[in-house]
């Protein structure tokens, strides 16, 4: 083999360009990746506040108050955006972009790997959760809204209605969502800058109206006030912990939402507007319920709510409930980029990828993903009926998701930055206050925390299960492989066609395989039954680099060529045989991978003008039959092999996931012994 200069088979890191903070940015960025967070003031310190009432009855305001504050500056501004954010692969992050960046050469990749897989899942399990509460959270405002302004309606009508109601807005949340994140970040942009102008606002009257309690809530500064709990009345504080922690759900969907628009505009965003929003508005809270805390029997208590006068009720029910559609954003958007990267390493099968914008390439829909969301919030909503409950399903996955990410993160501390054991002590605050929050959580199990736990299982399962199988399909083809070296098959269809037993035929014919080194098993089909050549063989290979998550232009493309026989054997003369092209297309894991661009390049290295209609893709496709062979590495156990079948059956064909022409291709179908 001889081959081209175009392309390398070590491509070297690219240098990540950061992005400029604009207003469009920053704008967009409300819309999309602080929608969750800034919704938790609806129901987080209620909760807490609940959660101290039942435990003791009395209820340790500044105290509850300083470890919501401080969970939020440590959780999300310490570990996210000043530390995990770091660990990007050209502006994209999630847990699968750092189980790439934190197992790079190691020997412990499995295990890594296994952490990253049950983080993934565990997201999907809050993409469920994160909607539903949000929306019914912003709804049951109406309900504040009727009793202050003695409405028309009773308590159990409407206690009937609002979960249909939710139902009704959920509908069009994930409807939209196939004109793209771009699109839904600039239609949600202004209304989630106002709602973060409200939430301050408000906070700021209440402590107006409640300005002698200004210098009580002054202690909340302190971290020891809050912390110190744990000392001085340790089963308050596990009581309360767990609603602490739904001050911090979404700061897992700043991270996985870093590839739609880049670090600098979530950083800036979060410092100037998110943050400074929402102390204000919790201190507020806590003026309020200080100014009069009897009212924690009453069936509608709800600080938020109460904070605002009458007249600005239902406008402000009206703003809550947009902005709880948009909270949902950050996790489906999440959801779809973890879904794609998932794909493109193999643990998901493929899907339809939708990219809905022309400049950045994180930016995707899947319409599996986004209606399978839709169910599980549907029925979240149905089953829980109320924010109250459905409180009790959230936090247990969000918290575990946050301790994979943490103990990845560590990994990447330690191998690629260098810090050896230290990274575990730098991190060892964080791990400890997650440890914490996910025991604070454990309880919920059995309140609703089973919901998100069984949604997480279940993508685990598939993603363990396809990844298990596709590497065991690997395996038999590379046994099946060993048997026609590449060059000695060539060699051999070579002799075959000068000896008058192969026809020459024109146009390209492009044969599609996943390993390098192998045979198209489409290809050994085409000559053994049509028994012809085309004027051009391109033998093309989509290598997606588990390392990367782009790779640059220039090196896309690696062009190989298989060197001709000097002389036609046996002495006879004949036209020359065919060039046979070896064509790797390198591609990050971010990355859809793209044949047309690969293409181009094989055509203009060939020295032929560029025509598709020239073009015969021929591809092999798998039915899975199951094995008699008893080596336990050939096969699966039958629940496992009888669900991977499902999945490779309704797996998205080569054809439409390149979106290859489909009167151009000819597959070949064969089956595979598992």
């Amino acid at each position: 083999m001889e081959a081209s200069p175009k392309g390398s088979p070590e491509p070297s890191p690219a240098t990540p360009v950061a992005k400029p903070v604009t207003l469009a940015a920053a704008m967009a960025t409300l819309g999309v990746v602080f929608g969750d967070i800034g919704t938790s003031p609806l129901y987080a310190l209620r909760e807490t506040f609940r959660a101290a009432h039942e435990h003791g009855g009395s209820v340790p305001v500044v105290a509850l108050l300083s470890l919501v504050i401080w969970s939020l500056i440590l959780v999300v501004s310490v570990k996210y955006v000043i530390l995990v954010m770091e660990a990007n692969d050209e502006g994209e992050g999630g847990v699968m972009t750092l189980v790439s960046l934190s197992s790079q050469g190691q020997q412990t990749r499995a295990g890594l790997v296994l952490i990253g897989l049950v983080g993934a899942a565990l997201l999907y399990g809050d993409g469920v959760i994160t909607p539903a509460i949000s929306v019914l959270s912003a709804m049951e405002g109406i309900k504040e809204a009727n009793d202050r302004l003695q409405g028309p309606f009773a308590a159990s009508t409407l206690a009937a209605v609002i979960p249909w109601l939710a139902i009704g807005i959920l509908i069009p949340l994930f409807a939209i969502q196939k004109k793209g994140t771009s699109r839904v970040g600039a239609y949600f942009g202004p209304v989630t800058l106002t709602w973060f102008l409200v939430l301050a606002c408000l906070g700021v009257l209440s402590l107006i109206r409640h300005h002698e309690v200004i210098p009580e809530l002054a202690g909340a500064l302190n971290p020891l006030e809050g912390f110190g709990l744990f000392l001085t009345d340790p089963g308050m504080a596990f009581a309360i912990i767990g609603a602490v922690f739904l001050a911090v759900t979404g700061a897992e969907a700043l991270y996985a939402d870093m590839g739609h628009f880049g670090g600098r505009p979530i950083r800036v965003t979060w410092h100037v507007i998110v943050l400074p929003s929402l102390l204000l508005n919790y201190f507020g809270q806590a003026a309020w319920f200080l100014a009069q805390p009897g009212r924690i029997d009453d069936a509608l208590f709800n600080p938020f709510f109460n904070m605002a006068p009458n007249w600005a009720q239902i406008p402000l029910v009206l703003l809550a409930t947009m902005a709880a559609i948009i909270a949902s954003q950050a996790l489906i958007s999440g959801a779809f980029s973890m879904t794609t990267q998932a794909i493109q390493l193999n643990y998901l099968p493929r899907m339809r990828i939708l990219h809905t914008s022309g400049e950045e390439s994180g930016q995707v829909y899947l319409p599996v993903v986004n209606w399978g969301l839709f169910a599980g919030c549907a029925f979240a909503v149905l089953q829980f009926r109320n924010s109250g409950d459905l409180a009790g399903a959230y936090g247990i996955s969000v918290s575990l998701t946050m301790l994979c990410t943490s103990l990845l993160f560590s990994e990447y501390l330690r191998k690629r930055k260098g810090l050896g054991a230290a990274a575990y002590v730098l991190m060892a605050p964080f791990l400890l206050l997650e440890l914490v929050f996910i025991t604070g959580n454990l309880p919920k199990i059995f309140h609703g925390g089973w919901l998100p736990l069984t949604v997480a299982f279940l993508a685990f399962s598939v993603m363990h299960i396809w990844n298990r199988g596709r590497q065991m399909l690997k395996r038999k083809f590379a046994l099946d492989e060993q048997k026609d070296v590449f060059d000695v098959f060539i060699d051999s269809v070579e002799d075959r066609f000068h000896t008058g037993k192969l026809r020459r035929v024109s146009g390209v014919a492009v044969y599609m395989v996943g390993n390098t080194e192998a045979v198209p098993m489409a290809f050994a089909h085409n000559l053994k039954h049509n028994k012809v050549v085309h004027e051009h063989i391109l033998v093309m290979t989509l290598r997606i680099d588990e390392y990367r998550a782009t790779v640059p232009a220039a090196e896309r493309v690696q062009l190989t060529y298989r060197v001709p026989n000097p002389a036609p054997p046996h002495g006879r003369a004949s036209e020359p045989f065919p060039r046979v092209l070896r064509v790797i297309g390198h591609y990050g894991f971010r990355e859809l991978a793209q044949v047309e661009p690969v293409l181009k390049a094989a055509f203009e290295d060939l020295g032929i003008a560029y025509d598709p209609m020239q073009v015969t893709f021929f591809l092999s496709r798998e039915t899975v039959v199951r094995s008699e062979s008893e080596n336990p590495q050939m096969r699966l156990p039958k629940v496992e092999e009888r669900i991977f079948e499902i999945l490779n059956r309704n797996s998205l064909s080569a054809t439409a996931y390149f979106k290859l022409p489909p009167g151009r291709v000819v597959e070949l179908g064969m089956q595979v012994e598992m």
